[in-house]
């Protein structure tokens, strides 16, 4: 017993310290990356702790964050307010005495206090890139692309989700050789998997009666969700009696309920919200849609690829091109184009064969994308800042 407590000891005394950093915890993409990189990474080599600046809500998927990793919170607040920035990040300060390194899990306010944290306790920060911002900066303030170009070149290392991404970023942010990374989203097959074998939640039984389309993320300008609506009208004005489902929610809601309400798809479109686990309905759908403006590498996509979900997408700046490849796994069709997403919506549902073609077509690139090579990259990365 004392041996092993000794062993015990020295392993946890050479476990590198890893902070992470996020703003709050959501179940968008940056979230469950994150969350999917810490739940990876070997216990025995790394100690994880993840600093939110608002504690999280009770509604928030808590269940995402790996047991072994600690979570701290700088206010009590489940919302911001400027007056609050001194005190979580001397919260902050105060945790990251104790790391070795911080990572700065977002791009915005948590790579600002993060890099300021580092930079006034000496300690290595990694930056993490999320979006295209080529595409991206375009509906921003000027402000977060000279942040941008002021934090990011003083980190140690940045890391992008992925080649398209890191070649958006390069072009507005000169980086020094080496010091952007990809590494690609990645996600645990398994547990989505598992999770889409979970029952269709009551409201969705005679919904899926019919073939469904569904869609995830939240309602904002990025999503496009309004062409994917306007995409499914004109489905259904040439005769194709199926439903739409999209899971999310954000500034847009009114919006886009009020647009299904004047193309007249009511009964044939459906709103519930956000969902922590919206698996069991895409592993049930006849084809995922979709509709971007821009992405980076998307983890609802690779999430519907794990899944066997046939995908149709657009071609939009980063991400979908890239998992796809070009159209091989999936359906690519040109943005802002409800007409040619339509069609190939209608190709998928209308045609059985297709759809189960695309489907092992998913399923294969899946297992080509591991979650393995990412996480020996993030392992390398961390145990050498």
């Amino acid at each position: 017993m004392l041996v092993q407590r000794q062993v015990e000891a020295t392993e946890a005394s050479t476990r590198k310290r890893v902070l992470f950093t996020l703003v709050f915890l959501a179940g968008g993409g940056i979230e469950r990356s994150v969350c999917n990189v810490l739940a990876g990474l070997n216990p025995k080599r790394f100690a994880t702790k993840m600093f939110f600046h608002h504690q999280p809500h009770p509604d928030s998927p808590s269940e995402r964050i790996p047991k072994h990793t600690e979570v701290v919170w700088g206010t009590e607040a489940f919302s911001y307010q400027r007056t609050m920035l001194p005190r979580f990040f001397w919260r902050l300060m105060q945790e990251a005495r104790d790391a070795d390194v911080i990572v700065a899990g977002q791009e915005g306010r948590a790579a600002l206090i993060a890099w300021l944290a580092g930079k006034l306790l000496r300690k290595p920060v990694v930056g993490m890139i999320h979006f295209d911002w080529g595409a991206f900066s375009h509906e921003q303030p000027k402000r977060q692309l000279w942040g941008l170009r002021l934090l990011y070149p003083r980190m140690q290392r940045v890391v992008a989700c992925g080649h398209d991404t890191a070649k958006a970023f390069q072009a507005l942010v000169p980086m020094k050789p080496g010091q952007l990374q990809v590494i690609p989203n990645f996600v645990d097959g398994d547990t989505v998997r598992a999770a889409g074998e979970a029952p269709l939640p009551d409201w969705a039984v005679p919904v899926y009666q019919k073939p469904v389309v569904v869609a995830v993320g939240r309602f904002e300008h990025q999503k496009a969700f309004d062409v994917l609506i306007r995409a499914h009208a004109l489905q259904r004005a040439a005769g194709s009696d199926h439903n739409l489902v999209i899971v999310g929610d954000g500034s847009l809601t009114g919006e886009l309920k009020a647009l299904v309400t004047s193309l007249d798809v009511e009964s044939s479109v459906f709103f519930p919200g956000f969902i922590a686990n919206p698996h069991a309905l895409m592993r049930r759908a006849a084809v995922f849609a979709m509709s971007s403006r821009f992405e980076g590498l998307p983890m609802v996509l690779l999430e519907a690829l794990a899944l066997g979900c046939p995908v149709v997408s657009t071609d939009c700046p980063s991400g979908p091109a890239e998992v796809l490849e070009h159209g091989k796994h999936g359906l690519l069709v040109p943005m802002e184009d409800p007409q040619a997403l339509a069609n190939a919506l209608d190709r998928v549902v209308g045609d059985t064969a297709f759809r189960e073609e695309l489907s092992g077509r998913a399923r294969r690139r899946a297992e080509e994308l591991s979650a393995e090579r990412a996480l020996g990259a993030w392992e390398s990365l961390l145990s050498s800042v």
